[in-house]
This record gives C-alpha cells, sequence and structure tokens, in this order.
C-alpha cells in the first residue's frame, strides 16, 4: 500500500507494463489491457504516446512502426510508419497481445467506464501540429471524454503553446454551447418562479513542457537542470504571459540534494512540475515519495517495476 499523497502523483508509463522486469506476466505495453489494469488496480494516471494515422485516427504508439510490438513483425503493414497506416491496416494487425493497436479513443472510453480516478497523460510526438488539430477535433466531438486527459505533453513548445490556445478556445466554445439558461416554472398563471440551469463546467486537459537535463540528442530538446531553472519561466510564456500550465524535468541526483530541493520546490509554487526518468535512473517509493513530498512536484513517472516498494534511495 502506497502513501495517497504519493499514489496521486504515480504516472505509469504505457500503462500496467514494465520493460525492467521482463517477466511477460504484465499486459503488452501501450495495449487496451494494459491502461484497464493499471487503472482497475487504483493507480490513477498512465502514459501513452500518440501517433496519427494516414487517415486521420489517432492510435496508441511509441515507436515509428509497430515491427516491435507485431506478432508477425515480417509483415509489410507492421514495418509502415504508423503515419502510412489506415484503420483498415490496424484492425487486420495483431500485435502480440492478440489484440490491434488501441485507438485513443478507445482507451479514453475505457477510461470513462472505469471512473473515478482513471484518466490519461498524452505525449504528442515533436513535429506533428497534425495531431493536435485532430486531438482538438476528437475533443470537440467526445467532450464528456475530455475530462479523462489529465495532461498532454510534448518536447515541442510550439506544439503545446498552439495546443493551449486551441484548448482555450474549445473551452470558450463549449462554455457558450451550454450558457446557463433561464427556465419559468408556473404551478398557476398567477406564480411564475424563474430559476438558471447551470450547464458542465469541463476541466481542461493541463498543457506541459518536456525537457531533459543532459545535452540534448534532437534540435527541438530543451535542456534545463535543477542547477538553474530561470529558462523555464521565458519557456512557459507567450508575450510575457504565462501560458503553458507546467514542466516536465527529466530526472537528476541532485533532486536529491538540498539545494535541488529548494530549486524545485520554488518551481512547484509557479508551475506543476513532473519528473521523468531513463533506464537506470532510481525508480522506488523512496524516490517518488521525495519527490513529492520534499520537493513538491506534481507527477513522477514509474513502470512500477516488481521493487519499487524500497525504502531508501
Amino acid at each position: 500500500t502506497y502513501p495517497d499523497i504519493v499514489v496521486l502523483t504515480f504516472c505509469v508509463f504505457t500503462g500496467y507494463h514494465c520493460p525492467r522486469d521482463n517477466s511477460g506476466k504484465r499486459p503488452l505495453e501501450n495495449s487496451l489491457s494494459a491502461f484497464e489494469t493499471a487503472w482497475s488496480a487504483g493507480i490513477h494516471l498512465c502514459e501513452c504516446d500518440i501517433s496519427l494515422t494516414k487517415d486521420e485516427k489517432l492510435v496508441l504508439a511509441h515507436d515509428e512502426d509497430f515491427s516491435r510490438l507485431a506478432l508477425d513483425p515480417s509483415k509489410s503493414s507492421s514495418k509502415k510508419k504508423v503515419s502510412d497506416l489506415t484503420m483498415k491496416d490496424l484492425i487486420s494487425m495483431s500485435l502480440k497481445s492478440g489484440s490491434r493497436p488501441p485507438l485513443l479513443l478507445d482507451v479514453l472510453r475505457s477510461a470513462e467506464a472505469i471512473g473515478g480516478s482513471a484518466r490519461l497523460v498524452i505525449e504528442i510526438k515533436p513535429g506533428n501540429p497534425e495531431t493536435c488539430t485532430v486531438l482538438i477535433r476528437m475533443f470537440r466531438q467526445h467532450p464528456e471524454l475530455i475530462e479523462r486527459c489529465a495532461i498532454i505533453m510534448s518536447f515541442d513548445a510550439y506544439a503545446m503553446h498552439k495546443m493551449k490556445s486551441e484548448l482555450n478556445e474549445l473551452s470558450c466554445t463549449l462554455t457558450a454551447e451550454h450558457q446557463p439558461a433561464t427556465i419559468q416554472r408556473s404551478d398557476s398563471p398567477d406564480d411564475v418562479q424563474s430559476f438558471e440551469c447551470e450547464g458542465p463546467q469541463i476541466k481542461m486537459p493541463d498543457i506541459l513542457l518536456l525537457t531533459v537535463a543532459q545535452k540534448p540528442e534532437f534540435h527541438y530538446e530543451l535542456t534545463v537542470g535543477v542547477a538553474d531553472l530561470t529558462p523555464v519561466h521565458s519557456w512557459l510564456q507567450h508575450e510575457g504571459k504565462p501560458s503553458l500550465d507546467g514542466v516536465y524535468l527529466q530526472f537528476e541526483q541532485e533532486m536529491l540534494q538540498p539545494d535541488g530541493m529548494v530549486a524545485l520546490r520554488e518551481l512547484s509554487k509557479q508551475y506543476k512540475v513532473g519528473v521523468w526518468a531513463h533506464f537506470g535512473d532510481p525508480d522506488n517509493i523512496a524516490t517518488a515519495s521525495h519527490l513529492v513530498r520534499e520537493c513538491g512536484v506534481s507527477f513522477v513517472n514509474t513502470d512500477l517495476q516488481r521493487n519499487f516498494y524500497i525504502k531508501t534511495y
């Protein structure tokens, strides 16, 4: 059993799947069962990567193609880029789990059916503005699923600022469509009462910018470390005003030291802060608890490996 304050911050990568364990006993990554298993077990947040197909379907996919996860990697469709696949190709493709790659819509509907705090954290790959456009369109068509998405994030700062702007516009549109209506009710011709029927208040996803702490491998990656977090402010602002909701920082050992703790606490007072880690970085309850309680971060990515419940870091 994990402390409630920490459980609320867990963000389980690709559902209840852990590549570190390599046991084969967990569901396949980014499969519908991986997310349903995690949510049913009480996990609140699950992270996924999405890609856009040729016919503009949003599908869960971490890699450029499905060759690593396909039941038959030699099949031509398994080697195609996701952007070159159609919905027909997805339906005919079996993954190692025996099922097809799930659409984002499938996963959000499962979260809605499970209810409670089951929500998604969606990562959009850099350089894919059309993915943002289609995601907004999906939210417009299915507003009941918007609150099942807790966070949208990317290394692409331009795309995230654009996404924030479009979400704000969507929020205004949905609010206008559900303006409180004045209804008159009368029990008799001489006794007319008026009351307002309020429309639903929809919580839009938080928009976070992903960053790296080491030398960037790609041109779109922004580098920042706890030794100096001042660049974050300009990255999250637009025209001198706060725009994005927060930042996802790469884990650093300095976050466990006094100076790093102070820096994170100060940043967390102004923005929502998440921490993601590379394979080999500490992934255990002690580190997660430290980041939440001592540093004030809002989200901690984890694979929930078998030895996760370790007392020390």
